[in-house]
């Protein structure tokens, strides 16, 4: 059932902006430095259809915005990021998963839940991905912020991946994990060559499963933060 409850993420400041733009040559108050080049891209939910049950703020599909500084002039454009579960959802014209306040959809024939891209982004090795921790991440082409698709390291990657890896600033290596909360609870701790390849996973069994979000590393040791 599609859900009518007035919910504080999905009115307001947090409504969903469900309109794709480009707005070039955008109003510059002052002057922009015409070597200033780049530009500045964040994630964050933003259904694109309303809600089956109740909606949780982490539950919408990823969506990008992005201004862009050249040659003294500014513009902006937004994107969804089109998972293979947005993909799903635009061809039925409908929401057909449900999020983080409902039961998993065990009997969904779709899977029971929907990766949407929609937390946070990292680049490395030239390579922009857009990253959610209960799947794996989806490569961005820049600066049309197009999705070319899944990111696998050339089929290698197997487990989930977290939404905030780190870049090792000595080695240049990507450090990251993925968990399973079960039927055999783990974390999989992966790293990624300077040049992007998956070189090493390492996988830690764990007595019972827990959700990992984050960790943390230093020059000998890597810390995780966990809810248990």
């Amino acid at each position: 059932m599609t859900s009518t409850a007035v919910n504080p993420f999905l009115e307001g400041n947090f409504a969903p902006i469900r309109e794709e733009v480009v707005a070039d040559n955008l109003t510059v108050i002052g002057e922009l430095p015409p070597d200033l080049s780049g530009m500045f891209v964040r994630n964050g939910p933003n259904p694109q259809f309303p809600p089956l049950g109740n909606y949780h703020w982490f539950d919408g599909d990823g969506m990008l915005h992005g201004v862009r500084i050249k040659d003294g002039k500014a513009s902006y454009r937004n994107r969804y990021v089109r998972t293979r579960g947005f993909l799903k959802e635009r061809e039925a014209g409908k929401a057909i998963w449900t999020g983080l306040m409902e039961p998993p959809q065990m009997d969904n024939p779709e899977g029971p839940f929907k990766n949407a891209a929609n937390t946070a982004l990292i680049w490395h090795a030239g390579q922009f991905l857009a990253l959610w921790e209960g799947g794996g991440p989806h490569a961005i082409r820049l600066p049309q912020l197009e999705t070319v698709g899944p990111h696998t390291f050339n089929g290698k990657l197997t487990s989930a991946f977290t939404a905030h890896p780190k870049i090792d600033p000595v080695t240049g290596e990507m450090l990251f994990f993925g968990y399973s909360l079960g039927p055999d609870p783990h974390i999989d701790y992966s790293i990624a060559t300077p040049g992007g390849e998956l070189s090493r996973t390492v996988r830690i069994e764990l007595p019972v499963g827990s959700m990992h979000h984050d960790f943390a590393i230093t020059e000998n040791y890597r810390f995780s933060w966990t809810c248990p």
